[in-house]
């Protein structure tokens, strides 16, 4: 009798050692497996949540680049009305660099929307450029609609009337200039020009030469860089007479 109670222990003993915490190593398996899906499923939500913020964001990204273009569309009309030569070259610069960001606007938002399959940090990340990229084209709109308010002002007939000017056979005024000004990126330079002859009818028989010794043309340094501090610094005083 005692041999079947020694085989009835050691069965007991080996199904114990089997077991973990009262469960079996199956059981133990499919506890860890659901906790695996559970949680899978809590990242796929907040995946899901992300992807969603970000496809509102490129919507909205897409409306201020639309906008963005009819601004653009806009200040071309305003460039090909204006004809004076100086003019225009600057306000071509402009309008050229405007134009490369708005380019750069596109080429970053067809690469979020190529990237959507993307999940977590890299579709934040993409969705934290093209954020910034509006930024830079709401600026840059802004730029450009304060350069047609003042092209505006600035054709305006009796607004803003040139100093040194001939009067044409049609009775206008063609301005002359006093400087000549090689725009850059981050600078100018400016060259004189020589005062022309003559002077204005309503101005007492006085000769634009004789006008221009009264300013402080002298006082600024021609053929040197010169930031926009330095720029208005130099210009603002004769501006001002």
């Amino acid at each position: 009798m005692a041999a079947p109670d020694l085989a009835a222990g050691q069965d007991d003993a080996a199904y114990r050692r089997g077991t973990v915490l009262g469960l079996t190593v199956a059981e133990v398996f499919i506890l860890l497996l659901f906790l695996l899906l559970i949680a899978l499923l809590a990242a796929t939500r907040a995946w899901e949540s992300e992807r969603e913020a970000g496809r509102e964001r490129l919507e909205e990204t897409k409306n201020e680049l639309e906008r963005a273009t009819k601004r653009m569309d806009q200040w071309r009309k305003v460039m090909d009305e204006f004809k004076e030569p100086q003019a225009v070259e600057a306000l071509r610069l402009r309008n050229e660099e405007a134009a490369r960001e708005l380019e750069q606007l596109q080429h970053n938002t067809q690469a979020l929307r190529e990237a959507f399959g993307a999940e977590g940090d890299a579709v934040e990340s993409a969705v934290r450029q093209a954020e910034e990229e509006r930024r830079r084209a709401d600026a840059q709109g802004e730029r450009a609609a304060e350069a047609e308010r003042r092209l505006e002002l600035f054709k305006a007939k009796g607004a803003n009337p040139p100093c040194w000017y001939r009067e044409l056979a049609d009775g206008r005024e063609k301005p002359y200039y006093s400087l000549n000004a090689a725009i850059f990126d981050d600078h100018m330079i400016l060259a004189p020009e020589p005062p022309p002859p003559g002077g204005a009818t309503d101005d007492g028989g006085a000769t634009y030469g004789e006008e221009a010794k009264q300013l402080p043309f002298a006082a600024i340094p021609y053929g040197e860089p010169l930031d926009d501090a330095a720029v208005r610094r130099h210009l603002h005083p004769i501006s001002r007479a």
